[in-house]
């Protein structure tokens, strides 16, 4: 391609003054209309995040929930029997709304499936004994309205109680 050609080839897709001039416009008219949504959005932004720092959290709903969810953990030479026992007890108590017993096995299993799957899978296939069998416990859901160290202190009454956490603490632990 010689010089003149490509002078041509400029002129070509070169925009007319005018045509420029109405784009530059319209594109400044626009700009303005964004900015003032821009300035619009950024406030309502700024005040979500201030009225987040005033409730704590942005998952205060999801934390309450978090903290009437208890784990049981028991002493690891309870029988069978005791630790049904103890699940019996816990179904007395007026201000739990569910409970389940998670045994040493669903728990090995559970933190396999979370931390050990596809390739990791190999680094525990090895292992001929649980490493949390003595991590049997209940799971506990405690009422909303009710009071959760309450619902703790009655159950850490319990014979064959080890340890009380929440569900929350649990799961951080298990990491």
């Amino acid at each position: 391609m010689n010089e003149k050609d490509m002078l041509q080839l400029k002129l070509a897709i070169t925009m007319p003054a005018g045509l420029a001039k109405d784009l530059s416009n319209a594109c400044g008219d626009n700009t303005r209309r964004k900015s003032r949504q821009s300035r619009r959005s950024k406030f309502y932004a700024m005040t979500a995040a201030i009225l987040c720092l005033c409730i704590g959290s942005t998952s205060l709903a999801y934390n309450a929930y978090q903290e009437k969810q208890l784990a049981i953990f028991m002493e690891p030479d309870l029988t069978q029997g005791e630790i049904e026992a103890l699940g019996s007890e816990i179904s007395k108590i007026t201000d739990i709304s569910s409970y389940q017993y998670v045994s040493g096995d669903e728990a090995w299993e559970s933190f396999k499936a979370a931390y050990f799957s596809g390739e990791a899978e190999a680094l525990v296939a090895d292992l001929t004994e649980n490493p949390l069998a003595d991590s049997f416990n209940y799971r506990v859901s405690v009422r909303m309205g009710a009071d959760t160290q309450a619902v703790r202190e009655q159950i850490e009454k319990l014979p064959g109680v080890r340890k009380i956490t929440t569900v929350r603490e649990a799961e951080t632990a298990e990491e």
